[in-house]
């Protein structure tokens, strides 16, 4: 009967259908010494049988309905089919074996179980240990006598206890009786205490998987609660993103069209931006923000900063720079380094064929810097250190 399993499972009910209980109702009924004179051996282990006989039927009858009703909340849980079919098998043979000793019986078990709603066992939770119920061992296969093999007169039994009513939290078994039981009897018995030992292995499997599907739920829900506020802070970060770019591209224009109201070498300082890495220049707002850019890009591959020889030239600056350097400066007025969009580099971008100035070649255009086709080295006036800033 594998009694230490049964006790795991802190379920098991022992029912008051047992010998012990029909025994004592049946000497109280005859009440007396007198007529228990009168009641012959043979007549006294009919009886004791008999009643442990019914007993049996009734707690396996029990044993049916719970089997069947856990059975319906192991399919809901999806516990495995072999475990759910070997349950099914060991009810079956209980309702044969109930069947062949009281067929009105199982004929009512039958009804009952077609009849009843499908029951799903409540969740417990996991820190709670169910108190386990004593599991009685089977009588000894002793005491297993024939109907009609003599006995000697047993003496009054005690009333047992009445037990609950079984449902379909508990899992029946036969207790032991102090009487005789026949073959029928033994055999209901070991049949009972298999489908405990299933019905209880079928429970715990499909508390088991609840458990488990409400976890997996969970956690379903906690990650897509996750993904949704993760998809909410991306999108938050966009949308500022795309503020700010939306915002800098505005101040760029606004920059631009700021020193259009100037001539040529006529704008005032206070229109004018410098940069962080060298204080003497003076650019036009937009301009100076992609010098910085082009600088720090410029240090991280060479480890200096841009070298500036000269930016924006007022007018008189460029009066002075025709007077001073001839040709190579334009007319007065016309510069566009009167306009604070043009620079003179030193530090090798002055020179062609230096590495800083191929690398400004290569990397200032995507920052609007760009070097002049006249002054190319095959323009028609080379000049390696200007560039001019074309946003």
């Amino acid at each position: 009967m594998r009694p230490a399993r049964l006790a795991q499972f802190g379920v098991v009910t022992v029912l008051a259908m047992s010998l012990c209980g029909t025994m004592a109702a049946t000497a109280n009924a005859h009440g007396g010494e007198g007529l228990t004179l009168g009641v012959s051996h043979t007549a006294r282990a009919a009886a004791e049988v008999a009643a442990a006989r019914d007993g049996a039927v009734g707690v396996a009858a029990d044993a049916i309905a719970v089997a069947h009703a856990v059975q319906a909340e192991g399919s809901e849980a999806a516990v495995d089919a072999a475990q759910l079919a070997a349950l099914e098998a060991a009810t079956s043979k209980l309702n044969d074996l109930v069947a062949s000793v009281d067929p009105t019986v199982a004929a009512a078990v039958a009804a009952s179980v077609a009849a009843a709603p499908a029951v799903t066992a409540p969740v417990v939770p996991a820190d709670v240990t169910p108190a386990a119920a004593p599991v009685v061992p089977a009588a000894p296969t002793e005491a297993r006598l024939p109907v009609d093999e003599p006995a000697p007169v047993a003496t009054a039994a005690p009333v047992a206890t009445p037990a609950p009513t079984p449902s379909a939290t508990t899992i029946p078994v036969i207790p032991p009786t102090d009487g005789r039981e026949d073959e029928a009897t033994a055999k209901l018995r070991d049949a009972v205490a298999a489908v405990a030992v299933l019905t209880a292995d079928v429970r715990d499997k499909a508390e088991a998987n609840r458990v488990a599907a409400a976890a997996a739920a969970q956690a379903e829900a906690d990650a897509a609660a996750q993904a949704a506020a993760a998809a909410a802070a991306q999108a938050q970060a966009d949308a500022a993103a795309q503020a700010a770019a939306e915002a800098a591209a505005a101040q760029r224009a606004a920059w631009k069209q700021s020193l259009q109201g100037y001539s040529n070498g006529k704008i005032p300082d206070s229109a004018l931006c410098g940069v962080s890495f060298d204080g003497s220049v003076r650019l036009r707002c937009d301009a100076a923000e992609q010098l910085d850019i082009l600088n720090t890009a410029y240090r991280e591959h060479f480890g200096t900063d841009l070298t500036i020889s000269d930016s924006y030239r007022s007018y008189s600056g460029q009066v002075s720079c025709v007077r001073t350097k001839g040709y190579l400066c334009a007319t007065p007025g016309t510069s566009n380094h009167g306009n604070g969009i043009a620079i003179d580099f030193g530090g090798g971008v002055e020179t062609f064929g230096t590495k800083q100035h191929a690398w400004m070649v290569a990397n200032a255009p995507d920052l609007q810097w760009v070097h002049p086709s006249w002054a190319a080295a095959r323009g028609s006036k080379p000049e390696a250190w200007h560039w001019e800033y074309s946003g």
